[in-house]
């Protein structure tokens, strides 16, 4: 076991891109892939990322100091695998790395594997799954949807149970969680990639952007009604992320048609991170509407390369963004009071600069990998202060 002053052996066990930088599977998969490196660049931990995932053969990669080990996934629904396949393995990888201490990402199979172990753990939650559950159930007798929905409350309730220490990434997590929520807990924001700090901006007026993958929670729909709302024909709005739920894609569609404002919405698909952060450059806005979010990485984001933002108040977002200071916030489902926001910050370029240098000064020490990973690392040596030899 390791003390305040050895070298530590840690892994993340979390979603990992496959192609090095090409995040395409969310929040979850930035995030360990961020602070992975970053903990991989300090002289005090050699770190180790474990992931289970589709489309890979058992290897492990070597990313400068950063050692990677693949578990292929079987080609299963994902739910039906996690407890009697992918779990196993998991624990199978980390008891043969002797490690010092374990950190799971999230509340799936990754964040189960974690808090197994039997060595000194931490998870960090990703979502609130229990309430993200309810929107896999379309109606009372969708029995697909409702299988599903208590595959997941099931492991985020284990989850919870056997976890001793948790790294939360927003106050909402403990107001949401309230008595599940029985760990040890440590207040520490998601980190981003570095480049977005020194991201050149060359907005475009009246270019709007919405960036994320295209699902219920998300609730494009109300953007796109928005944008009918704030009646401007100068104005359009870029849907840049994975078109991964058809349904979603449709109301989109048939909101923007209904709207007449269908030829201002544009839907890229799934983007490469250059083309992402293309999008980021040349947006005016940046916007959210969504009906649940813990702390979203696109905020974060947008917050540090300096572009103003106008989200709904729902869920942990009020605690990322503090309304006319960093950034604007609207009541969640009133599209008009969303155009009203986007037009304000259209008409008043200076106060728009404003609020977007206040939240960029505040960013670097919030959500810089480096700064996150420092935090991490202190949590880690705290967990096996108190963990015995």
């Amino acid at each position: 076991m390791s003390d305040g002053t050895d070298r530590l052996r840690v892994a993340l066990v979390g979603d990992y891109p496959v192609v090095e930088d090409a995040i395409h599977a969310g929040g979850v998969q930035s995030v360990t892939h961020q602070l992975a490196h970053a903990l991989a660049r300090r002289d005090d931990v050699e770190c180790h990322v474990i992931c289970a995932t589709r489309g890979v053969t058992e290897r492990e990669v070597r990313q400068g100091a950063l050692q990677v080990h693949f578990l292929p996934r079987l080609p299963l629904p994902r739910l039906a695998t996690a407890r009697l396949h992918d779990v196993p393995r998991l624990l199978r990888r980390i008891r043969a790395l002797r490690l010092d201490i374990v950190h799971g990402q999230g509340q799936t199979r990754h964040g189960l594997a974690a808090v197994r172990c039997g060595l000194p753990a931490v998870v960090t939650p990703h979502g609130v799954i229990f309430v993200e559950s309810r929107l896999l159930q379309r109606h009372g007798l969708d029995a697909v949807g409702a299988f599903k929905r208590a595959l997941m409350d099931r492991n985020e309730r284990e989850v919870f149970r056997r976890a001793r220490d948790m790294i939360l990434i927003s106050p909402y997590l403990r107001e949401i969680y309230g008595p599940m929520l029985t760990a040890r807990t440590h207040a520490i924001e998601n980190p981003i990639e570095p480049v977005f700090f020194d991201l050149p901006r060359a907005p475009e007026p009246g270019r709007l952007l919405f960036a994320g993958t295209v699902v219920p929670r998300k609730c494009v729909h109300d953007l796109v009604a928005a944008l009918a709302a704030l009646d401007r024909p100068d104005v359009r709005l870029r849907v840049a992320g994975p078109l991964v739920d058809p349904a979603s894609v449709e109301r989109v569609r048939r909101c923007a048609a209904e709207g007449r404002v269908a030829e201002r919405v544009e839907l890229t698909g799934a983007l490469t991170q250059a083309e992402l952060r293309d999008e980021f450059a040349r947006a005016e806005i940046l916007l959210l509407a969504s009906r649940e979010e813990t702390a979203p990485l696109v905020i974060a984001q947008a917050m540090a390369c300096g572009l103003p933002v106008v989200a709904s108040a729902a869920g942990g977002v009020p605690h990322m963004v503090r309304d006319g200071e960093t950034g604007l916030l609207f009541p969640f489902g009133e599209t008009r009071a969303c155009a009203d926001r986007i037009r304000r910050l259209l008409d008043d370029p200076a106060w728009r600069a404003r609020l977007a240098a206040t939240a960029q000064a505040e960013a670097r020490q919030r959500f810089h990998p480096d700064a996150v990973a420092a935090q991490t690392v202190a949590v880690y040596r705290e967990i096996l202060g108190r963990a015995p030899r």
